[in-house]
């Protein structure tokens, strides 16, 4: 599968374990994120990239609320699985049909730079290995890799210390009326015009192939992309004797209600809101969370009847306003429409700024 390769970094060919923990209930895969970082930082680890398979379950980004980004009842009826990450960013749904994957390192075996370096870099080497799979999959800032516009795989990382953690997923299949009533999307809105609006935003292997890949398959395209990109010498190794001392500790930490409250906040503080716009371009839809303690947009989506074009230039906008401040909103519209090349057919910033606001509770 190298039938392509990307740049080429590093001092000399670093060796990674490639290591498959197999299914597992969701507090024990983020167990096993706890127990690589403390291995690596004590010198009991050395680099490892590790595949993940979940059993039915929600991962809340290390600063979500539970209450406020989850159904916790339907999740319990449903016995979904409720965990947090290490790592930051929104919401994820988990099943069988989907693949983790993620590096556990110390800082000097990646390239110099930032963390948003780090993402590109990382992002660009697993694009190249979902590309062998026959997808046109590439990097979009700040952490998605995407086909044609929609979202494949999300990723994002810490740094504690001197041990890095990136991970990512890759959505082989997706069952999207289940992950929007997983989430707190009202059941009122679960309607055919929800579930296109996330249909034209997020894809899957399945819908791009026409067939449902195996995960043999899509580790190996992984694995051949992290290797091409990078260099590096990539070996499956069983999973480390040295981790199970650290996974009792780790678990503990995991299953501790604490852990899961960390974060918690009211719904009434996260609040869905929704606006309709009727502009000379079209008709402009906005769908928002909405943190009135912090005056900030969680996240927001927009739809409705008008013309943008690239495609992915609305994504881009979506993704530039994810946890900004209310009072950024009109610089960051701004910005967007003139560092990108967008042609929106007499939609104007100050449409995209007032659909937002009218979504406000002040308005």
């Amino acid at each position: 599968m190298m039938g392509e390769r990307g740049a080429v970094h590093g001092r000399g060919k670093t060796q990674w374990a490639v290591i498959d923990t197999g299914l597992r209930d969701a507090d024990e895969n983020m167990a096993f994120d706890h127990a690589l970082m403390a291995a690596v930082a004590d010198g009991m680890q050395g680099s490892t990239f590790r595949f993940l398979h979940f059993r039915d379950c929600a991962l809340l980004g290390h600063h979500q609320s539970p209450r406020q980004e989850l159904d916790l009842d339907f999740c319990i009826r449903e016995s979904v699985q409720v965990q947090r990450r290490l790592t930051g960013g929104g919401a994820i749904i988990f099943d069988e049909t989907q693949l983790g994957w993620e590096l556990v390192c110390r800082r000097e075996e990646l390239p110099a730079g930032d963390m948003s370096f780090l993402a590109q870099e990382i992002c660009q080497a697993a694009a190249l290995g979902l590309r062998q799979l026959g997808i046109d999959a590439q990097f979009r800032p700040r952490n998605d890799i995407e086909v044609e516009g929609r979202k494949i795989s999300g990723t994002g990382g810490i740094i504690d210390g001197q041990v890095v953690l990136f991970q990512g997923t890759v959505l082989i299949d997706l069952d999207i009326p289940r992950m929007l009533r997983i989430l707190r999307v009202p059941v009122e809105k679960l309607d055919a015009h929800a579930i296109q609006s996330v249909a034209e935003r997020v894809t899957s292997l399945h819908a791009l192939l026409g067939r449902l890949p195996g995960k043999p398959e899509v580790k190996e395209a992984l694995v051949d992309g992290f290797r091409a990109h990078f260099a590096w010498d990539m070996r499956e190794t069983p999973v480390p004797e040295a981790l199970t001392t650290y996974l009792p500790t780790a678990l503990a930490t995991v299953r501790d209600p604490e852990w899961l409250q960390l974060q918690d906040r009211p719904r009434s503080e996260q609040a869905l809101l929704q606006a309709v716009h009727r502009a000379r371009g079209g008709t402009l839809r906005s769908e928002l969370l909405w943190d009135e303690r912090g005056k900030r947009i969680r996240q927001i989506a927009f739809s409705g009847d008008f013309f943008v074009q690239p495609r992915r230039a609305v994504l881009d906008l979506e993704a530039a306003l994810r946890n900004s401040h209310i009072e950024d909103l009109p610089q960051i519209v701004e910005r967007w429409y003139h560092e990108t090349p967008v042609d929106a057919l007499g939609l104007q910033p100050s449409d995209f700024v007032q659909v937002v606001r009218e979504a406000l509770p002040c308005g």
